[in-house]
């Protein structure tokens, strides 16, 4: 019989060898509670070891990045709109944006159009899906 402290230590040397929890359990005639209790703080310690090592790079994050709101749109021509930049930390909110869509983007769509139809594509931002702005687009976008 193995006492305690040489179960564990068996169980550590396995699980060191790369061998599964199930292996040892099959192998060793262990009990399963014990070599999965086991195996559980030994990977928690071993991911805390990698954490410490050089064997894992340290990728820095930025805890409130930079943002930018911008628009943009094109034809299927190749014409391109000047980007349009919100101001910063400006919410595009559904007036800000009729107002971008009426001074900006319509008379930048009348004058490449030129009279030929057009489809004009918005996907699901609130401001775009907005009432006033989808009744601003069927009334002036045709």
């Amino acid at each position: 019989m193995f006492s305690e402290l040489e179960r564990r230590t068996a169980i550590i040397v396995a699980l060191r060898c790369g061998c599964a929890p199930k292996e040892i359990i099959d192998f060793l005639n262990f009990p399963k509670a014990t070599v999965y209790s086991i195996a559980k703080s030994f990977k928690e310690s071993e991911d805390i070891e990698k954490k410490n090592s050089d064997e894992v790079p340290i990728i820095g994050r930025t805890k409130f990045p930079a943002r930018v709101h911008v628009l943009e749109v094109m034809s299927s021509e190749g014409d391109i709109m000047p980007p349009h930049f919100f101001a910063k930390g400006q919410n595009v909110n559904k007036e800000v944006y009729l107002d971008v869509m009426q001074t900006v983007v319509k008379p930048w769509m009348t004058q490449i159009a030129a009279g030929r139809p057009y489809l004009y594509q918005q996907d699901g931002a609130p401001a775009h899906t907005s009432n006033l702005v989808q009744n601003w687009c069927l009334e002036n976008l045709n």
